[in-house]
């Protein structure tokens, strides 16, 4: 009886372990007054003190609002009208028309992308905010017309937006699209299967498909990062050559990238 249980508890293990790791449905997502803000490279995420934190141009546009950055001061500047919102980089500070405000969170850089707190600026600038932490969506509102929704494509942490060049197909479990740049990316949901390819000998120029394929990376992984994968699928010069395999490891997604046909695949596991 005990060597019957031992049996399944250990097929039990090797099934949990054969089974492919899924991207998991959590990413938080932003609406402003109705329309859904697609971020291009960085993503929002919770901070240790429990806040959410996004890349400030974006949902500042979104909301109508200009974005100034300060290299030299390391301080962002949002204006909205006649709200002055400033942020200086590590800060737990915002001067909002000159009044000084004390957050419990600071603004960081983040790649190549400024990140705030998004209650306290959408706040400083009089929109409502509100987080539905069962969905993951802040909802933020400023009572303004909403600006045109960006339609997007999503496979696991990647998000694409479709544009009327793209070719986009879904079959069932499985989907893909074909940017404007002749960029393709795979999902197969129930198996968590991603895979970005990049193609030798096609229309658009295979330098310019690394670079957007670059940039795409660059939604899960640093600057740093992302060119280095991609520098090796660069190596692939024509048609014929072979660049083998790798495999890149990075701190949340592993990376295995093969070019031995015209097509150069990134797989793209989730750790």
């Amino acid at each position: 009886m005990k060597k019957g249980i031992l049996k399944w508890t250990v097929m039990i293990m090797m099934l949990v372990m054969c089974i492919p790791q899924v991207f998991a449905l959590s990413e938080i997502r932003v609406r402003v007054n109705g329309t859904q803000v697609y971020f291009p490279d960085g993503k929002p995420y919770v901070d240790s003190n429990s806040r959410v934190l996004v890349p400030v141009r974006f949902v500042s546009e979104q909301l109508g609002a200009k974005v100034e950055w300060d290299a030299a001061a390391k301080r962002v500047t949002i204006i909205d009208g006649d709200k002055v919102a400033i942020l200086k980089i590590n800060s737990k500070q915002i001067m909002v028309n000159g009044q000084v405000k004390e957050l419990d969170t600071a603004a960081i850089v983040k790649g190549t992308r400024t990140y705030v707190p998004i209650r306290f600026v959408s706040e400083a600038l009089g929109a409502t905010v509100k987080y539905d932490n069962k969905v993951r969506i802040v909802y933020i509102d400023n009572g303004k017309a909403p600006l045109p929704e960006v339609k997007v494509f999503e496979a696991g942490p990647f998000t694409i937006p479709i544009t009327a060049d793209c070719v986009v197909s879904n079959l069932g479990d499985s989907s893909s699209i074909r940017t404007a740049n002749q960029v393709d990316l795979y999902t197969v949901k129930s198996r968590g299967t991603i895979i970005l390819c990049v193609t030798q000998g096609t229309q658009v120029d295979y330098s310019i498909q690394c670079d957007e394929a670059e940039q795409i990376l660059q939604q899960v992984v640093t600057p740093a990062e992302a060119k280095k994968i991609m520098d090796f699928a660069r190596k692939k010069s024509s048609i014929r050559d072979q660049i083998g395999e790798k495999t890149f490891n990075t701190e949340s997604y592993i990376f295995e990238v093969n070019g031995d046909d015209r097509t150069v695949n990134i797989r793209v596991y989730k750790k």
